[in-house]
């Protein structure tokens, strides 16, 4: 008796294809999502101004009023109590408005809740370094922008609103509160990550084909047109599509990229000290108002001048003083001083002139997330990264439609064949 054809082996090229092609099947409408969402948002305020929706002009010209006159000038904007300033900034141009961030109404009295936090329990100090909260700070708030020099009130607006608002909620925690959506997203970016890594080994041509794998063909059509369109934009936007990616998982996943990026390349904990940083309050000793922090903070970064501060909510909280030198661009990494407001003290200083490898990465991970902090060029390619992603599920979607339509049109010739000439044996 015959032995029959043996089985055929599945390589290692076989899984990874099945890994890519149903990975891209399953998430193809989330991760169409994402990314039409986030090109959008990488030109977000630019639409806002092609709109007139945009931030208001402040033509005021003169010396730009202190912090604490700004904070005073929006207490006397706002009629309701329960909200207090929780962050001030200078105008990052000239032309621009300051602006002072107002707490969402109750906002000093609620309980700080991290992701992950069972049960309500109140976080140890040690447990909360670096975690994330549920809910951020600015949720809710209200920005009041301020003329720098007159101290005329320009507008008064809630936190992202409108269009905007929408696009960044969806894109960013798929309006899921309470950092379950965050997660998902980053689960999301893990995916488009694994697509990104597989794509190449599957994409890797082999001897004397390399200068085909990079184009496409004018001649290609149906199924071949296909897979060079979808083989040569992956390979040729590879590179930012992964670092978006990348980026984007970490914003979802801060204390645990952080913790592997400090493992590769020590660093200090910049999370846990820009944004949980403790101090323990004086009994009968006032904290210091901001102006005295700015000019704290200044001593240690005399070459920068201030930019923004973000103030103590609660009285174990330090203060965030924020600096940038001439030349800075809008996204990159800013000087940040953490100031013990009852001794009067510098915690610590986190300027990119001095930071180690691991924390430059971490510190830039927002920036390179956003198109934001390197120019007009990196913004274009952040955007395309984003539009890419429909494109690899239309050519993906279409490639795996076309085998298909093909692989059961083969099987009907077949059993029509095999059909025909049972027919015909039947005949004789």
């Amino acid at each position: 008796m015959a032995a029959g054809p043996k089985p055929q082996r599945r390589t290692v090229r076989y899984w990874l294809l099945q890994l890519h092609l149903w990975i891209g099947l399953i998430l193809l409408l989330p991760l169409v999502m994402m990314g039409v969402t986030g090109a959008v948002l990488v030109y977000a305020h630019d639409i806002e101004h092609l709109l007139g929706q945009g931030e208001p002009d402040a033509r005021t010209v003169g010396e730009w009023r202190s912090p604490a006159e700004l904070i005073e000038a929006a207490r006397a904007a706002t009629t309701d109590p329960g909200r207090i300033p929780i962050a001030v900034r200078w105008p990052a141009e000239l032309g621009e408005p300051a602006a002072v961030r107002l707490s969402r109404p109750g906002m000093a009295n609620e309980r700080s809740q991290f992701r992950g936090q069972q049960g309500g329990r109140q976080q140890q100090d040690g447990q909360a370094q670096g975690r994330v909260p549920t809910q951020s700070p600015f949720a809710g708030s209200l920005q009041i922008l301020i003329d720098p020099v007159s101290l005329q009130i320009v507008e008064t607006q809630q936190a992202m609103t409108g269009w905007v608002r929408f696009f960044h909620d969806l894109h960013g925690h798929l309006f899921i509160p309470g950092g379950l959506g965050r997660e998902l997203v980053g689960w999301l970016g893990v995916a488009l990550l694994v697509l990104g890594c597989s794509g190449l080994y599957l994409w890797w041509p082999r001897p004397g084909q390399w200068k085909a794998a990079f184009v496409v063909r004018r001649k290609a059509k149906g199924l071949r047109l296909n897979r060079e369109l979808h083989g040569a934009v992956g390979i040729w936007s590879l590179a930012i599509f992964m670092l978006v990616n990348f980026t984007g998982v970490y914003l979802a996943f801060p204390q645990q990229i952080s913790a592997a990026v400090n493992s590769i390349w020590p660093g200090r904990d910049m999370r846990a000290a820009m944004f949980q940083a403790r101090v323990e309050p004086m009994r009968g000793t006032p904290p210091m108002g901001v102006n005295e922090a700015v000019e704290l903070a200044r001593t240690r970064v005399p070459d920068a001048r201030f930019l923004n501060a973000f103030l103590s909510i609660r009285p174990d909280q330090a203060m965030r003083i924020g600096f940038i030198r001439p030349g800075h661009e809008t996204g990159a990494p800013v000087i940040t001083v953490i100031i013990d407001p009852y001794r009067k003290a510098v915690i610590d200083v986190f300027d990119p002139k001095t930071m180690s490898t691991g924390e430059t990465i971490v510190a830039w991970q927002r920036g390179l997330h956003y198109g934001i902090g390197l120019g007009g060029i990196y913004k274009f390619l952040v955007f395309v990264s984003g539009v890419i992603i429909p494109v690899f599920a239309v050519t993906g979607f279409l490639m795996w439609w076309i085998k298909r339509r093909n692989r059961r049109a083969g099987e009907t010739a077949k059993q029509a064949i095999l059909a025909a000439a049972a027919a015909a044996k039947a005949a004789d």
